[in-house]
């Protein structure tokens, strides 16, 4: 069993191969997902509403969005298996190295501590990015799926704060930014796998966040080599937001967080202080992080580059 989770840990993309794996995510996945969601609805005895939707855009919509979790996880098994075939065919390869894709080092930090400081960390940068996405209309899709946390609180938990991070975190740190690392620059690393993350969600309400989000994790994921930390930091983010419609239904989604604020308080001082303390929180996150975490971690590195840094120093030496 342990063999088969490791053959991603052989799957090393570049640029190209970042890329493809985002184009099997969209073409692939996106038509698993509809096909798995219509077999669904006709299993249910649905298949009136499915004709309606073969001209009516809403109502395929509306199917899509009450199976969120079928329709989620449909899309994005299509480019998880994709990276398991390739990382099982190049396991055959004696010259192909892994670079495994959870190999945590987290220096000062245990697991309780660092999970604390960036839990803080998510919720501070959420609230700091808050006055850029106010800018950005919500999607209709996501006022459907927040409309749906009262009525399917499980499906949207489930696919929303689990899913998500899972299958996000899998593709876009543990393979892609993991594949680069191996390659070279971690900082091209780190931005391209965020602008990869940014661009996969579509539309700019999400795509700013996630892209500054994604900076972030991916700073994370390769200063500590833990998947699971940037899990959990995309799981804090989702989940957060899911408790806070859940917590006042009577949030409106069309006006902004700060809105909102000032129909809750009377004032948006609140809202601004929420602002000024995040960015204070992420600021000494990122202190503490860069001080306490390891600077220069070799575990991205494959054995043969290794090996070469390790011969030319001994050359060096000589």
């Amino acid at each position: 069993m342990s063999k088969f989770f490791s053959k991603p840990s052989y799957y090393r993309p570049g640029i190209g191969g970042s890329l493809l794996i985002l184009v099997i995510l969209f073409l692939l996945g996106s038509v698993f997902s509809i096909v798995a969601a219509f077999i669904a609805a006709a299993i249910n005895g649905e298949l009136s509403q499915i004709a309606q939707t073969t001209s009516d855009p809403v109502g395929l919509a509306s199917i899509l969005t009450g199976r969120l979790s079928l329709v989620y996880f449909a899309q994005m098994i299509i480019p998880v298996v994709f990276i398991w075939l390739v990382g099982n065919a190049n396991s055959h390869n004696p010259l192909n190295s892994p670079v495994k894709v959870d190999a945590p080092h987290l220096g000062k930090f245990n697991f309780l501590t660092l999970g604390i400081l960036l839990m803080l960390m998510t919720l501070g940068l959420s609230w700091v990015l808050d006055p850029v996405t106010s800018y950005f209309p919500m999607p209709d899709n996501f006022k459907d799926m927040f409309e749906n946390i009262a009525t399917r609180p499980v499906d949207t938990i489930v696919s929303v704060a689990i899913m998500a991070p899972l299958f996000e975190e899998f593709i876009m740190r543990g393979t892609i930014e993991r594949g680069l690392l191996s390659k070279g620059s971690a900082a091209v690393a780190i931005l391209w796998s965020a602008l990869l993350f940014g661009a996969m969600h579509m539309n700019l309400w999400q795509a700013i966040p996630a892209f500054v989000l994604g900076c972030l994790f991916g700073w994370v994921y390769y200063r500590s080599h833990s998947i699971w930390a940037v899990i959990f930091m995309h799981f804090v983010n989702n989940f957060s937001s899911i408790m806070l419609f859940w917590a006042f239904p009577t949030m409106d989604p069309d006006a902004s967080s700060r809105e909102n604020m000032v129909q809750l308080t009377g004032t948006d001082m609140w809202y601004w202080v929420l602002v000024g303390i995040g960015a204070l929180i992420v600021l000494v996150g990122i202190f503490l992080l860069n001080k306490y975490l390891p600077k220069n971690p070799q575990s991205f590195k494959p054995k043969e580059i290794l090996l070469a840094d390790t011969a030319n120093e001994n050359n060096t030496t000589l």
